[in-house]
């Protein structure tokens, strides 16, 4: 019983949501912005999306080799010097307003975040209790999530008054606020024994990838297609069905059901593991997305708004704390390098290929077609959750008092 009390909000986990938070929010403030100031220096739309596409390419490749660096340094000096990298990109950024340079510049920062995300999803990951793993990873994708709505809302409303360079002194500030967070971080090590031989000996590529985690990573992917969707298409869809900018409502109905829902969805977790909520996510999820589809009235965009928050809430935090749970302490980084792997992928897929089909269908039926791929989720979940649970169980049975090797190769 006692073991259940750990306490969760430390010192230390404080300052990694905190510096996560201001991290996401300063990062997406500059990327909702680089759009809006490019369209002031080029008359061609097409270059903003190059330099998204420069980020996530960057991002995605450095993301293969993350884990590896990770686990032979000492993150609390990485995550130092990463955050001393992208302040320089800042920086950077003052020195040439070319289009050129600033491409390049998108690329150096696609490294940079992807380093920073790795580490602060690992840092967390090591820790939080592992009897509220499910608890301190939901709150601490809470903090990204609020990072993530409130940087390109904060961009949007200041560039409407101030210039963009002004706008990315703030963002330095910003991300130094988070450097100075990171000197109060310690260097975490997972808690739970970490076999040397294991730590020293596996091979390059056993750090890059563990099948282990594979399912989580490919329903994961499958969340963020359809999530790629409404990020995408939700403003030409208000105008498809004659609401214009009051479609925007959706995400407003999301974001209230998703922090709802964050706030006991970890502790559910904890007590009862991972089956009781994601299997009414995904339903949940799908629901929304064929209600959004067939919508004509803003009454029915907010129901769907949060049948699918209550889907965005669970999914992506709750099957990455059952990843960490398949996988033995020292391959957390490759567990969580890997999932956000497929987070980007599943974006990207989604970007494209669904506006591919909103070509072919319209916006509308593209939501309720994208459905198919929430079910998906379930399927897959439930065939194959089923062979991973006897592994789980196994690696319970040895011990209480100490956590048993959880090397079940």
């Amino acid at each position: 019983m006692g073991k259940e009390k750990v306490k969760l909000w430390t010192n230390q986990y404080l300052t990694i949501v905190l510096l996560s938070l201001v991290m996401f929010a300063s990062f997406y403030m500059i990327t909702a912005g680089f759009p809006i100031y490019v369209s002031t220096i080029s008359d061609n739309p097409a270059i903003a999306g190059t330099m998204t596409m420069t980020l996530m390419l960057a991002s995605l490749i450095t993301r293969f080799f993350a884990s590896v660096i990770i686990q032979k340094v000492n993150m609390k000096w990485l995550l130092i010097i990463s955050l001393l990298y992208f302040l320089g990109t800042i920086g950077l950024t003052f020195l040439n307003d070319s289009i050129g340079f600033l491409i390049f510049i998108r690329a150096l920062q696609g490294i940079g975040f992807c380093m920073l995300t790795n580490l602060v999803f690992t840092i967390s990951s090591n820790i939080v209790p592992k009897s509220r793993l499910g608890e301190g990873l939901v709150y601490f994708a809470l903090s990204t999530s609020v990072g993530t709505t409130l940087g390109p809302l904060i961009a949007i409303s200041y560039l409407a008054n101030y210039s963009f360079r002004s706008m990315l002194m703030l963002t330095l500030g910003l991300m130094f606020f988070s450097f100075v967070c990171s000197l109060f971080t310690k260097n975490t090590v997972n808690k739970e024994k970490e076999s040397p031989q294991s730590a020293n000996k596996e091979p390059f590529y056993k750090y890059m990838f563990d099948k282990r985690v594979l399912l989580p990573c490919i329903l994961v992917a499958l969340n963020y297609v359809t999530i790629a969707g409404t990020v995408n298409f939700i403003g030409a869809f208000g105008k498809e069905i004659n609401v214009g900018g009051r479609i925007s409502q959706f995400f407003i109905a999301q974001g209230i059901a998703m922090v709802l829902v964050r706030i006991f969805s970890g502790k559910v977790f904890d007590k009862f593991g991972h089956r009781i909520l994601i299997i009414p996510a995904a339903i949940s999820g799908a629901g929304g997305l064929i209600l959004l589809g067939f919508s004509t009235r803003m009454w029915m965009v907010l129901v769907s708004g949060v049948l699918f928050g209550i889907a965005y809430a669970v999914l992506q935090p709750i099957i990455q704390a059952w990843a960490l749970t398949l996988v033995p302490p020292e391959k957390k980084a490759t567990a969580n390098s890997m999932l956000l792997i497929f987070i980007d992928s599943g974006m990207a897929i989604g970007s494209i290929g669904l506006g591919f089909l909103a070509k072919s269908v319209g916006y509308g039926m593209t939501f309720s077609y994208s459905a198919a791929l929430m079910i998906a989720i379930l399927i897959l979940y439930l065939v194959g959750s089923r062979k991973t649970a006897p592994a789980e169980a196994k690696k319970k049975k040895p011990s209480l008092t100490k956590h048993p090797s959880l090397r079940t190769e």
